[in-house]
């Protein structure tokens, strides 16, 4: 049985041999989930058409183009997302900052979308046979997902590989399902409820999906070049996460209903909703568990990756058994509000703060500022302006701030005496 060896230590470049359509196969299956339908079916019929589909786009674009900047660094060093974190925040002192926000982040994406597959595998094997165990569904789709975020990146590049063809044609079919149940033309004609803002709705898509900006790199280290990571990353993770939010968008305006599991079920699709369902999520939450495994490991290193990775899998399990998918909404949210300014803040410095790979701290205070900062202020935003972006760009122009007035009275500092 292979089980991959890379840790927190880089890969080295004759084993990045990733090429392009291995990182758009990878993020494909990562947006082909159901979170991706779930969060465009949130926006109708809160929004118009037209607001919706400009929500569902503009949303995922600015999450596929972080996601690429975020890949930098792996494209660069070779190392997983949470090395990047140890080169702002500091080290040994400040990568627990980050690391928590991931922790937080991954264990609560993998309780809910194993608890949502789950139950919706219970209810079609119950239709079918009449057996019913909501529980051992649960761990089961946990345990699915968690073998092979535990065996590693081969296998997640396998499965993903396997996967996204049946994944794709399964899309086709519910897309001509939907298409083929209502005359679209008049049913875009609803009256818009306005429960959720122009500005919320991008920050429930961006919320959705922009943990990926961090965790980017524990994918794109495995590329054979920044190239390869734009040419394949961006298209997977923005192109499909945006045309499945539209099916999301569509099933609710041809059924009423935002879930997908009880939309699948209706269309009478038997096996292949099962195959779906389950591979839908099982394609996203072993790469959410694999970067929860690398988070846990730069907390606890002596463990090692693998079994870092199957403690969370247990972890996630005992989560989504405790019951967490009523709260997505409100999850998705605080999301919105905490991840954007971290990755402000990591991409600034990265990209223009210090350009290095080098630790140079124990703690670096202005970083942990300036995300508090942007988190807080996101926080209070009201609700007709963009939270993520107020954190991202606040919490950047913050760091920049005060990184450059500490540079300036170093200098005269030195200059003086």
């Amino acid at each position: 049985m292979y089980i991959e060896q890379f840790g927190l230590d880089p890969v080295s470049k004759p084993e990045r041999t990733a090429t392009w359509v291995d990182l758009f196969i990878i993020w494909s299956d990562i947006s082909l989930c159901l979170p991706s339908f779930i969060i465009g079916a949130m926006l109708i019929p809160a929004l118009s058409w037209s607001e919706a589909v400009s929500v569902n786009f503009w949303g995922n674009l600015v999450v596929g183009v972080l996601i690429v900047l975020g890949g930098y660094y792996g494209t660069k060093t070779g190392c997983p997302a949470v090395m990047y974190g140890r080169l702002v925040f500091g080290y040994p002192l400040g990568q627990w900052f980050p690391t928590a926000f991931l922790l937080v982040s991954t264990l609560g994406w993998y309780a809910v979308m194993t608890a949502m597959t789950g139950e919706a595998l219970d209810m079609i094997i119950k239709e079918t046979t009449g057996f019913s165990s909501p529980l051992f569904m649960i761990i089961l789709v946990g345990v699915l997902n968690a073998s092979t975020a535990v065996m590693g990146y081969q296998r997640i590049r396998l499965l993903a590989w396997l996967s996204a063809p049946l994944l794709s044609l399964l899309c086709i079919w519910m897309t001509i399902k939907v298409l083929s149940l209502t005359a679209l033309p008049s049913a875009f004609q609803y009256q818009p409820t306005g429960a959720v803002s122009y500005a919320q709705g991008m920050d429930l898509v961006i919320g959705g999906f922009i943990s990926g900006a961090f965790v980017a790199s524990d994918f794109s280290r495995y590329a054979r070049s920044n190239r390869d990571s734009w040419f394949g990353t961006f298209p997977g993770a923005f192109l499909i996460s945006f045309l499945l939010g539209l099916l999301g968008m569509l099933s609710v305006v041809a059924t009423g209903d935002w879930n997908p599991v009880t939309v699948v079920d209706s269309f009478g699709m038997g096996i292949p909703a099962l195959l779906f369902i389950l591979l839908a999520n099982w394609t996203t939450n072993h790469t959410v568990l694999y970067s929860s495994g690398l988070a846990l490991t730069n907390a606890l290193p002596r463990l090692g990756r693998w079994k870092n990775t199957a403690l969370c899998g247990v972890t996630g399990i005992a989560l989504a058994v405790a019951g967490l998918t009523g709260l997505i909404q409100s999850w998705l949210m605080l999301l919105s509000c905490i991840f954007p300014p971290l990755i402000g803040v990591v991409l600034t410095d990265f990209l223009l703060v210090r350009k290095t790979a080098v630790p140079s701290q124990a703690v670096n205070i202005p970083a942990i500022l300036a995300v508090s900062a942007g988190t807080g202020l996101a926080a209070i935003t009201p609700p007709q302006y963009m939270a993520s972006g107020v954190g991202l760009f606040s919490s950047s122009s913050m760091y920049i701030l005060i990184h450059f007035t500490l540079r300036l009275l170093n200098f005269y500092t030195k200059k003086t005496v």
